[in-house]
């Protein structure tokens, strides 16, 4: 069975995934990077398999696209951008606005063999 998956760690932040053009796939297109468990999930009442558990890893964002393989970047952010209005204490200077932007995380210790998923 052929999956969907990690061909080539270039950097936390980008990683190169087994599928292009022939298989659908377009820049901006976002797939979620994942491992499964390695413990199979049993239901305790009915003593039936539920599968493995997956273990995200990030979510990214096609960059680039060849025939049979892609780049995607992480799309993960440690905050929302935020407006900041700070006050002087008694009044004495103006008011001052500050921007908090963003900051790009990396995926959680992406490796080859990840399995990637379309979102």
């Amino acid at each position: 069975m052929n999956r969907n998956c990690v061909v080539y760690v270039i950097d936390e932040y980008q990683l190169a995934i087994n599928v292009g053009t022939s298989h659908g796939v377009s820049v901006g297109d976002k797939y979620q990077v994942y491992e499964l468990s390695n413990k199979e999930i049993i239901d305790p009442y009915t003593d039936q398999s539920l599968g493995y558990l997956e273990i995200i890893k990030g979510t990214g964002k096609v960059i680039s696209v060849q025939k049979s393989m892609s780049i995607i970047k992480s799309i993960e952010r440690s905050i929302t951008p935020t407006k900041v209005i700070k006050k002087s204490p008694f009044g004495v200077l103006p008011e001052s606005e500050e921007y908090i932007t963003p900051e790009d995380l990396p995926f959680n210790n992406p490796e080859v063999g990840d399995l990637v998923k379309k979102i």
